[in-house]
């Protein structure tokens, strides 16, 4: 699935988050939207919960999401999920479900935040404040480990590649390594681009027709 990123556009000239309400309750979503503006957020217009909402989602491309669903069920929370997938974003559940296995569903659906019981200005711009920390914990976390796994993969890549230089110089690897490092210079390319090149060019040499 097509992953949509949020556009700095889309940030509103009072710093705080466009906010983009998801609720077939329209008493909520109405209280909702007075809180909202009384902590001066920009909301959008709110939608229903319903098929084709993504579609508006990446067209009004909100900073955070608020979804209302008093007992969200599996059908619900797959959605959710997949809508996570493909908008990733701060994510608010208000909800009447106090079932524990339902928050820990919701969260690995990818809500950032849920909330039961009474809303107030306080307590909502509080949910919101902290399911913004949280996401953005998270996706530094996943940044993080997305740039580990890479660093693996490239060391992976820069030893194969030295092994082969190697062999085929009658080299040791530290002297292999400075002619990968050479080469790259050379081309202006990452240690590791010019490995993988060098690995590419010997599976071609290698490799019967």
């Amino acid at each position: 699935m097509e992953t949509v990123t949020p556009t700095p556009e889309s940030q509103p000239a009072t710093g705080k988050g466009r906010i983009l309400i998801i609720d077939n309750d329209p008493e909520r979503a109405n209280s909702l939207i007075c809180i909202l503006e009384k902590s001066r957020y920009k909301v959008a217009a709110p939608v229903r919960l319903q098929d084709g909402v993504a579609k508006q989602v990446a067209l009004v491309k909100p900073d955070i999401i608020l979804i209302g669903v008093d007992f969200p069920g599996h059908t619900v929370l797959s959605w959710v999920a997949s809508l996570h997938e493909s908008y990733p974003c701060p994510t608010v559940m208000f909800s009447k479900d106090e079932r524990s296995g339902t928050i820990q569903a919701a969260t690995r659906a990818g809500v950032s935040a849920y909330a039961v019981g009474e809303l107030t200005v306080a307590r909502v711009k509080t949910i919101i404040e902290s399911a913004v920390a949280r996401f953005n914990e998270f996706q530094a976390l996943q940044q993080e480990l997305e740039k580990t796994k890479t660093n693996l993969a490239e060391r992976k890549i820069i030893e194969r590649a030295k092994e082969l230089v190697a062999k085929q110089r009658g080299c040791n690897e530290s002297q292999a390594y400075q002619i990968l490092r050479k080469m790259a210079m050379n081309r202006r390319k990452r240690l590791a681009e010019i490995s993988q090149d060098v690995l590419s060019v010997a599976d071609v040499l290698t490799t019967k027709s």
